[in-house]
């Protein structure tokens, strides 16, 4: 059995019938002569990984009374009920599997059965898509990435481990454990306040709350720092309920010389590489700000030898996003100096931040709590906590096959709340970046259009390369 922390809580207690707190990750496969990929087969890789992968047994289990956050317990998984296999209609193209995946992470997953799910999508000539479903309470994105690799060929298969289902906690017992824990919990909010106060403006759904970055500026005795607003925009809006997908891929060499030359950090390219893609889009709509969106960028904190591999442990980096800028180098220049100081803000922060913020709320309230912020920072009256969110994640530099079957790119399609309805993640793969982009139907009809973009962006900013520093 396995209690919930608050932050993983969070992404349950938040959902509703227009947000579903899951993610995908679509892997495409190249299907060629004798290789093919179809639900028997990935049904055979899952059965020979899935007692390695905790997170594909957990079921939710909740605490009477809400005395606590759920609980997870190991259960027995019916591979056919979490399996599925599908066709697009010819001509498929990625537009439509994109719709196909977009569907996807609209519906909520059954908390009745293990939150994942995992889809074989066949139609595109030459190449299978598969995509795998997990829910943000049970992994965050660096620890889903573990089960892509799991279903993987690979010579160096880790010894099976055996796992079995739990039997069902008592009522009672969930009850007990929840009442013992109320006060460690208002004990260890207590010794974490005076940190947690001095860093709220690094939380994303809580920092535009009115007073929150004085108050924290304050505290931290910052007070010459400029505080960082949000422009409103046509993201900053409640959920429709539909989620729109697009995917591409540039080529990584390119960041990497980028980063090479001008001395940064890939980091710093890809925030100025999603400026610059942004910009086309809004200045092709008349949207530009006159200053810098506001990216929240997920961090992990789970050390490589971490035995508990799932989970979230994440915490925030708030950092501008110069759409507000017209020249290239300007932009660039501008991601690589402000990212150096937000970076410096986080580092101050304890690693339990997004927990800590949490665990004073009465878990009876939590729900609508989440529910009632969330509700809060979309509406047009309130200021925007962030526009948007932004995340790297490292993928693997080398070529991986399944079932002899190699993979050509792996598109990640991450969470979008009500509020801050655009995410952007990139993963490297090989020699590509791999883009995934999701936002909401209606605030992104044109995430294929800014899929181009990147494309153009990325042009222009390797012409660069051959200047000597970042051009003023």
């Amino acid at each position: 059995m396995r209690r919930l922390s608050s932050l993983d809580a969070q992404f349950l207690a938040a959902e509703h019938d227009r947000f579903a707190a899951h993610y995908s990750g679509l892997a495409l496969f190249e299907t060629v002569d004798d290789t093919t990929i179809t639900a028997a087969t990935m049904k055979s890789r899952v059965a020979a990984c899935i007692d390695r992968l905790p997170p594909l047994h957990w079921k939710v289990v909740t605490v009477p009374l809400g005395l606590d956050h759920p609980v997870f317990v190991e259960t027995d998984v019916d591979l056919d009920e979490h399996i599925f296999e599908s066709s697009l209609p010819a001509p498929a193209t990625d537009e439509m599997l994109g719709d196909a995946v977009a569907r996807i992470l609209s519906t909520r997953l059954d908390r009745d059965k293990p939150l994942w799910r995992l889809d074989v999508i066949h139609g595109l000539p030459g190449r299978t898509a598969v995509v795998i479903t997990l829910h943000h309470a049970a992994a965050d994105g660096i620890a889903a990435s573990e089960v892509l690799a799991a279903i993987m060929d690979s010579d160096d298969e880790p010894a099976l481990e055996t796992r079995g289902p739990e039997a069902e906690p008592n009522p009672l017992e969930l009850a007990t454990r929840g009442l013992a824990a109320l006060p460690v919990r208002g004990v260890r909010a207590l010794l974490s306040a005076p940190e947690t106060l001095a860093h709220l403006d690094q939380v994303p759904a809580i920092r535009a709350l009115p007073g929150v970055q004085t108050l924290a500026q304050l505290i931290r005795r910052d007070g010459d720092a400029k505080p960082l607003h949000s422009p409103r925009t046509r993201f900053n809006v409640k959920l429709s309920g539909e989620r729109t997908v697009a995917f591409g891929t540039v080529p990584f060499g390119e960041i990497k010389a980028l980063k090479a030359h001008f001395g940064i950090t890939v980091n710093d390219v890809v925030i100025a590489l999603c400026a610059g893609a942004l910009r086309r889009r809004l200045t092709e709509t008349g949207e530009v700000p006159a200053q810098p969106l506001v990216a929240y960028i997920p961090v992990s904190k789970r050390s490589p030898d971490a035995q508990d591999r799932f989970g979230n442990a994440i915490s925030s980096i708030i950092a501008p996003v110069p759409v507000h800028l017209s020249q290239l180098g300007e932009r660039l220049s501008y991601a690589h100096e402000t990212m150096t100081q937000a970076k410096h803000r986080t580092s101050e922060a304890p690693d339990t931040l997004l927990s800590d913020v949490n665990d004073p709320i009465p878990v009876p309230l939590f729900g609508f709590a989440a529910r009632a912020l969330m509700d809060l920072i979309s509406s047009r009256f309130s200021r925007p906590p962030i526009n948007l969110v932004i995340s790297n994640v490292p993928g693997s530099p080398t070529r991986m096959t399944c079932s002899g079957a190699p993979l050509l790119a792996a598109y990640p399609g991450s969470v979008v709340f009500d509020g801050f309805a655009l995410n952007i993640t990139v993963v490297s793969y090989q020699d590509g970046l791999d883009i995934g982009i999701v936002g909401d139907a209606k605030a992104l009809p044109d995430a294929w259009e800014l899929i181009a973009d990147f494309r153009r962006e990325l042009d222009d900013l390797s012409a660069l390369v051959n200047t000597e520093r970042i051009p003023d």
